[in-house]
């Protein structure tokens, strides 16, 4: 640590306060900081209190933090800031965050003589990527920019968003030429202007998610023209596409060194077989998307999974909401949200991963007293590790959200806290149970708005740039360590030609070798699908 007159600074070491996860507390002051070491509001380690000393002066006071710390309305800690988890909140001094461009005050300075530079939180490896709620760019919104302009519904929120490196937004609804955005209210069918683009260039976005229920409104044209809108932008998109292949792959996000997955997926389109073949939002296969999570693992991503799931009008979210979300926890995602909430739900952490059941209402009005509030998400993601997430909290009001106050944040906070306190069996510091890594992997396509599902066993050696046979094994009969070989998972919906055709677009197919049937097949030709 340096001392007075050191010239020779090579880095610093960065700490930050912590606070129960529903704590209203934002931000401490500078002259609440010093009172609380002082008079011993905080616990901490014996060699942070040490370090801690050369910024805020010596205390005897703090009490010792062994193990995890204790954080309720009575206790806050300081901790090395890559200790940091998404367990508790992270508070900021004077509005600095300790992660931040410069840092909160809690930095001590290191001297010495090293080859490099020497911290614990390296500002080249930070990411921060804002993952907000629904947003619906019709009705009141659409009123409020064609008389405002564009940027007008942004006007109170813009700062968080675009203080961070990547901004997803989950656009529900299609950009359509001559789109009358006044149809929703009577026919529940919605449609953007081609213009209204303009509010989420405003705030930043190159992310979006295209998991939202009336992306279809206006049917397969108006997805692609919403797609290739974003792809003129350089934005990435994911959760749907212009096919189901596209729509349920990964879309890998690269920035300072981090490496992010994004997955997302509509289950309740899934459950009342709504989604097609063709361009749109993309098909629930739990099984394959555990797998996929593992995957991506694996192979060093960080799996960021958002969906579209049921929806209801109170801030306790629905057992099978809960049921499916902490599923994919396990799996081994980082981070976990339903993006389907008007009405905002609390988070939790399960098997370390950070789950929050819902965030609520963006850019998009209803009336409902518990639609107004909301909460957007910041994940903050160093060196591959996701640290912690910082809320913003706000309010519908005059056609667009603002942030809350401190009295109105204080009692939102106590209504996430009390239905958070309604969740049970949450395993918040189990270890992800990753899916078994073997060469057979579990995959699905749509037939007449159900799941074809299929085990598709890969080559020994898989090389992505070689190709191989394929054998689809309706008869589970066939071994084959050469080839793609497809078995079912369940039910045959699908001829086989179908299932071909499905192999032949995703995989590296060279040639279709034999197949074997099973002869319930033969006795009950099924029609042949089109497939995407």
């Amino acid at each position: 640590m340096c001392r007075d007159g050191d010239a020779d600074r090579v880095g610093e070491w960065r700490y930050a306060v912590i606070a129960a996860p529903f704590d209203p507390t934002q931000d401490l002051g500078a002259d609440t900081l010093d009172t609380l070491w002082r008079d011993g509001g905080f616990t901490a380690s014996a060699e942070t209190q040490a370090a801690l000393s050369q910024v805020l002066g010596a205390t005897a006071n703090v009490a010792p933090l062994v193990g995890r710390p204790v954080l309720d309305a009575s206790h806050l800690a300081i901790v090395p800031a890559h200790e940091l988890t998404p367990h508790s909140k992270v508070l900021t001094i004077d509005g600095q965050h300790p992660l931040a461009v410069p840092p909160s005050q809690l930095v001590v300075p290191l001297c010495g003589t090293p080859r490099a530079p020497v911290h614990n939180i390296d500002p080249a490896r930070l990411t921060t990527l804002v993952m907000s709620g629904t947003t619906a760019l019709t009705r009141r919104i659409a009123d409020r920019m064609d008389k405002r302009g564009m940027g007008y519904p942004a006007r109170e929120v813009k700062p968080f968003f675009v203080a961070a490196d990547l901004v997803h937004v989950s656009n529900e609804v299609s950009f359509v030429r001559r789109c009358d955005p006044e149809t929703g209210p009577s026919e529940l069918k919605f449609c953007s202007r081609e213009e209204y683009i303009e509010l989420l260039d405003s705030i930043n976005t190159n992310i979006v998610e295209l998991t939202g229920s009336h992306l279809h409104d206006y049917g397969r044209k108006w997805i692609r023209h919403t797609i290739d809108m974003y792809e003129e932008r350089g934005w990435a998109w994911f959760g749907g596409g212009r096919t189901q292949i596209e729509a349920t792959e990964p879309r890998i996000v690269e920035h300072a060194g981090n490496y992010l997955a994004f997955l997302g997926c509509n289950e309740v389109g899934t459950r009342l077989h709504v989604v097609t073949e063709g361009a749109g939002i993309a098909a629930c296969d739990w099984t394959r998307m555990e797998w996929q999570i593992a995957d991506l693992r694996r192979r060093g991503f960080l799996p960021i999974v958002s969906i579209q799931h049921d929806e209801v009008y109170t801030h306790l979210p629905p057992k099978v909401l809960v049921r499916d979300l902490r599923r994919l926890a396990t799996a081994g995602a980082a981070f976990v949200m339903g993006s389907q909430a008007h009405c905002a739900h609390p988070w939790e952490m399960h098997h370390n991963a950070y789950v929050h059941y819902g965030p609520g209402n963006l850019f998009f009005d209803q009336r409902r007293r518990t639609t107004l509030d909301a909460t957007t998400n910041k994940l903050y993601i160093h060196a591959g590790q996701l640290l912690t997430v910082e809320h913003l909290y706000t309010t519908f009001e005059h056609g667009l959200p603002r942030p809350l106050d401190d009295g109105e944040r204080a009692e939102f906070l106590g209504e996430l806290r009390e239905a958070a306190g309604q969740l049970t069996g949450g395993e918040p510091w189990a270890p992800p149970v990753f899916a078994d890594d073997t060469r057979t992997r579990p995959d699905s396509f749509i037939v007449d708005g159900k799941k074809q599902l299929l085990a598709v066993t890969v080559p020994d050696a898989f090389d992505p740039e070689a190709r191989y046979p394929l054998v689809v094994d309706l008869a589970g009969k066939v071994e084959r360590r050469d080839a793609f070989v497809i078995r079912l998972r369940g039910k045959l919906l699908a001829d086989e030609q179908a299932i071909i055709a499905f192999a032949t677009a995703k995989y590296p197919i060279a040639k279709i070798a034999k197949a074997e049937r099973p002869i319930k097949a033969r006795k009950k030709r099924k029609r042949r699908v089109r497939t995407s």
